[in-house]
Parts: C-alpha cells; sequence; structure tokens
C-alpha cells in the first residue's frame, strides 16, 4: 500500500511500520541522485551519497518537523552531506567524471540539452547553481531553499535572478564565439 504525502508516510514510519519508507525512498532517490550529480558529483559519489541522505534521514525521521516540508529537510541533508564530501575530498575528485550524465532510456537531443545545461551550470559559482538545482529541478520554493541554505528568502530570491542572468550572459557569450569563430574563419579562408 503506497501513501499518498510524506507525512503519512513518516507518520507511518514512525508508529511502527518501517517498510512505508520504501515509499520516501521511491520518491526522493532519484531526484537526490539528481541532485548530487548537478553538484558535481560523481556517479559512485552520487549514489553513495544518496544512500547516505535516505539513511540519515531515517535515522532522524523523529526529528523531522511535520509543520515543515520534508523534501526540504532531506535536502538539506543532502546539501550538507555533499558539503561535508567536497570538504574531505577536495572539490576537484568530485568532478572527475561530471560528463556522465546520461540514461540509457534519454532521447538523443535531451541528452544533449541536458549536458550543455550542466556543462553552462558548471560554470557558475557553487551557491548559484545549488539555488537553481534546488529552485527548478527540485522545484522548492524560495523558503524552502531558504531554510536549507540558511539565507533569507530575499537573498534567494536575488540569487536565482542574479544566478539566471549569470547564466544568460555565459550563453550569451558562448554564442557571441562561436560567431567571432567563424568569422575568423570566414576571414582566414577568403584571404587564402
Amino acid at each position: 500500500m503506497e501513501l499518498t504525502d510524506d507525512h503519512s508516510i513518516i507518520e507511518a514510519v514512525l508508529k511502527g511500520n518501517k517498510q512505508a519508507y520504501a515509499d520516501i525512498v521511491r520518491r526522493y532517490q532519484n531526484k537526490l541522485y539528481g541532485l548530487f550529480r548537478k553538484m558535481g558529483s560523481s556517479e559512485a559519489d552520487a549514489q553513495d551519497l544518496t544512500q547516505e541522505t535516505l539513511l540519515k534521514a531515517y535515522r532522524k525521521l523523529a526529528t523531522h518537523n511535520p509543520t515543515q516540508s520534508f523534501a526540504g529537510w532531506i535536502y538539506t541533508i543532502a546539501v550538507h552531506l555533499q558539503k561535508d564530501r567536497a570538504g574531505r575530498k577536495g572539490a576537484d575528485s568530485l568532478r572527475d567524471d561530471r560528463y556522465e550524465r546520461e540514461t540509457p532510456e534519454s532521447k538523443l537531443l535531451q541528452k544533449e540539452l541536458r549536458s550543455e545545461l550542466d556543462r553552462l551550470l558548471e560554470e557558475l559559482p557553487e551557491h548559484y547553481r545549488l539555488v537553481l538545482i534546488l529552485r527548478f529541478t527540485n522545484q522548492l520554493t524560495p523558503k524552502e531553499i531558504a531554510d536549507i541554505t540558511g539565507m533569507s528568502i530575499r537573498q534567494v530570491t536575488n540569487t536565482v535572478f542574479r544566478a539566471k542572468a549569470s547564466l544568460r550572459k555565459i550563453v550569451e557569450d558562448k554564442e557571441g564565439q562561436r560567431y567571432d569563430f567563424l568569422g575568423t574563419y570566414r576571414n582566414k579562408k577568403s584571404q587564402s
């Protein structure tokens, strides 16, 4: 029997139905994995961090405040674990195989677009990247993001705005480089 919302599942687990936590795992494992991958973790690290997050959330389930979003709470755990691991291993080792993001069932165009977006996101500072991922990939509210990151709601809103502007500038610069390259190539050909 699959329960319909996070709070019902948590309540069932806390009342002794440990199997109900499988519903939480099904709901969040792919979202957590995607968060870790987009934050630069390798496939293996993302899998480990996903399991670690789900296990830690299970162990600390009784501490979750039912008046707050469970998604925000579990993403907070995830972000802290990822930062801890990055601190221990160094940020560069987390990015060793950052381009291995494709899944077999994805269509070719979606793979290419996703890879390009991931590459563009990696050019942003980490705090911009994190806020954009939480906002648009994981669809959290500014309030939930503020709770996770320790920013105010206004800071989150401003950071989302600035991150989108920075991303737009990166795209525009890349497009300009492509056109500059073509112009340079054409000029060299015409001089030959």
